[in-house]
C-alpha cells in the first residue's frame, strides 16, 4: 500500500477549521414571538486551527422587565486561557517523536487497514474523474455549488467563530 498520495490542493480565503454543531430548535416555543425577533439557532463550535477554543452560542434573555431574548457567545480560548499560542503541529509532532511518545500515532497495522479502505476509492475516481467538478478559485470560501448544500430554512454555513477579541 502507498503511503502517500499526490492530492490536488484547493486554496481557500484562509485555513480555518472549525467543527459546527448546530442544535434543532425545539418542537415548542416557550417564549413568545416577539421576545426572540432576532432567533439564531444554539450551536456548538469547536475551532481547532488556528486558534484553538470553544464556542457555545445560544439564546439569553437581555436583562430588565421586557423578555427580549438575544444570542450570546461563551468563549473559551486556549491562548487567552493559557497565556501562550499552542506549539505548531509539527513541533509537537517533532518533540514526541524525540521523546518515543506514540500515544498520537496510529500503529503500522491501523495505517494499512486504513489504505485497504481508501485505496478503492481513490482508484475509482482516479478511473473516472468527474466532469462536473466545482473547482472554484483561489482566495474564495470554496465553489458555489457548497452554498446549495443546506438549502433548507434554518441551515447556513457558519462563519469563522472568532476567540479573545481577534479574529480568525
Amino acid at each position: 500500500m502507498p503511503c502517500a498520495e499526490t492530492w490536488d490542493r484547493r486554496v481557500l480565503s484562509r485555513l480555518v477549521l472549525d467543527l459546527a454543531i448546530q442544535f434543532r430548535a425545539v418542537p415548542h416555543q416557550s417564549f413568545p414571538t416577539q421576545a426572540a425577533l432576532d432567533w439564531q439557532p444554539s450551536r456548538l463550535v469547536m475551532s481547532i486551527q488556528p486558534d484553538e477554543g470553544i464556542v457555545l452560542r445560544f439564546q439569553a434573555k437581555s436583562p430588565g422587565p421586557k423578555m427580549v431574548l438575544q444570542p450570546v457567545d461563551m468563549r473559551f480560548s486556549y491562548r487567552e486561557s493559557f497565556n501562550t499560542p499552542s506549539p505548531e503541529a509539527y513541533v509537537t509532532l517533532l518533540g514526541d517523536v524525540i521523546n518515543n511518545d506514540a500515544t498520537l500515532f496510529m500503529r503500522s497495522d491501523q495505517v494499512e487497514a486504513a489504505w485497504q479502505i481508501l485505496m478503492p476509492v481513490l482508484d475509482v475516481w482516479k478511473a473516472s474523474p468527474p466532469s462536473d467538478f466545482p473547482n472554484y478559485a483561489a482566495g474564495t470560501w470554496g465553489p458555489d455549488a457548497a452554498q446549495g448544500l443546506l438549502v433548507q430554512p434554518g441551515h447556513s454555513w457558519p462563519a469563522p467563530v472568532e476567540l479573545a477579541g481577534h479574529s480568525k
